[in-house]
Formats: structure tokens, sequence, C-alpha cells
């Protein structure tokens, strides 16, 4: 492996990290600190930790895509796309991944009941969502041209469309 490879794998995984454990345990220390309210609600508990196996099998899933097309990482700030992926859950839907990570910030509101993690779906999405649009988008209209614009034209960027 070059040194590059393994700055991106390792950058990768610091991010992963920062995302999915650093930024979430903050947020509860913070809430702790000011006192806002934590729900605990078993229904709340049950639904989270649904969310949360679905999120992680998706993010896992189109991981897994991605790694396929022959890319070493799925994270598009480190590695350009070589293949474009139109099948599987993203025929339905133009991001599932991000979709699923929202999802898993969701679920951990509900299952940890902190309220300033409802504040991080809300806040990731807005994030995700300018990324989206605004980087990820018009690089994948430049490498993929009239191909990537059919598919925007033909599956949503959000909310998936079940039927065509």
């Amino acid at each position: 492996m070059n040194i590059r490879k393994a700055i991106s794998l390792f950058s990768g995984a610091v991010l992963l990290g920062l995302i999915f454990v650093v930024l979430p345990l903050l947020l509860i220390s913070l809430n702790n600190y000011l006192g806002l309210p934590i729900y605990t609600n078993t229904c709340f508990k049950i639904t989270g930790l649904v969310f949360i196996i679905n999120g992680l099998s998706v993010v896992i899933y189109s991981t897994v895509l991605h790694i396929q097309t022959g890319r070493k990482t799925p994270l598009p700030v480190f590695e350009q796309p070589k293949q474009f992926i139109v099948h599987g859950l993203y025929k339905y839907c133009r991001n599932p991944m991000y979709l699923s990570e929202i999802i898993l910030f969701l679920g951990l509101f509900l299952l940890l009941g902190h309220i300033l993690l409802l504040l991080y779906p809300m806040v990731a999405f807005l994030i995700i969502h300018m990324f989206v649009v605004h980087v990820e988008e018009p690089e994948l209209h430049r490498i993929f041209g009239q191909e990537y614009l059919r598919y925007t034209t033909d599956v949503p960027r959000w909310i998936p469309r079940l039927k065509k």
C-alpha cells in the first residue's frame, strides 16, 4: 500500500470516527451539562434501534457497492468515482447512503433520548444536502455527462420512489 492510499484510509477512518462517535458524544455531554431533557420511552428506544440497524445495513451495503466499482472508499472527498452506480438501492434513491446516515442519526436520538441529538440529523441533512447539490452532483455530471442527467430525472434525490 502506498503512502497516499494509507493517508486516504486513515483520513476516512478519522472522519468516520468524528461523525459517528465524537460528535454524538459531544452533543450528549453538552446536553447533560446544560441539563436539557432526556427522553426515555421504550417505543422510542425500540424504533431507534431499528433505525440504527437499518441505517448501518444500508451504509455497509452501499459501501460494498462502491468498493465493487473499484473504489477503495465511498467517500467522494477522497476518491473520484470510477463507475456510475445505478443498480440496487440506487435505482430508487440517488443518495441511499447519505439518507441511511440521517436515519441512523435519528435512531441515535430515539435510542438515547438526549434532545441535542435531535439536532444532529437536522444539521447533518442540511450539510449533506448542500454538499450533494453544490459539489457531488456537478462533479458526477462532469464525469458521467448525459447518463447522469437522465438518472437525475428518473431517480429522486432523497425520497425513494418504489414504483417506476
